[in-house]
């Protein structure tokens, strides 16, 4: 469990650097690369940590920005996709979060490629 709120914790302050820098899908590359030097027996730890780390990166950002034009852009936005504003923000949390996860499973399963397997006879 140790290594699963750490990886998370990494994911989360390495995208938060990276988000400010580069493009929104940098959030991908940041969860693979954190999720290839974690060692898991099963992928799907690695992907739960990236999911939770970068839905809440996302979401806690949305809210932010939400909170700061008084919900004018998200009724915006709303309108446009035919969405009421209150949706957006889990919405944004659910596609960050599948964009994380499947990073770090990537990051996870490009490890256990590369590693060696005992050669048994």
């Amino acid at each position: 469990m140790k290594k699963f709120g750490l990886q998370a914790l990494i994911i989360l302050v390495l995208g938060f650097i990276a988000q400010h820098f580069f493009p929104f899908w940098s959030i991908a590359v940041v969860a693979a690369l954190v999720g290839f030097f974690f060692k898991y027996e099963n992928s799907a730890i690695s992907f739960a940590a990236g999911t939770a780390a970068v839905a809440l990166l996302w979401s806690g950002y949305a809210v932010f920005l939400n909170a700061a034009n008084a919900n004018q852009l998200a009724e915006q936005i709303g309108q446009l996709f035919k969405v009421g504003a209150g949706y957006l923000v889990p919405i944004t949390g659910f596609v960050g979060g599948l964009l994380g996860g499947l990073g770090a499973q990537t990051g996870t399963l490009a490890r256990k490629m590369l590693e060696k397997e005992p050669v048994t006879s």
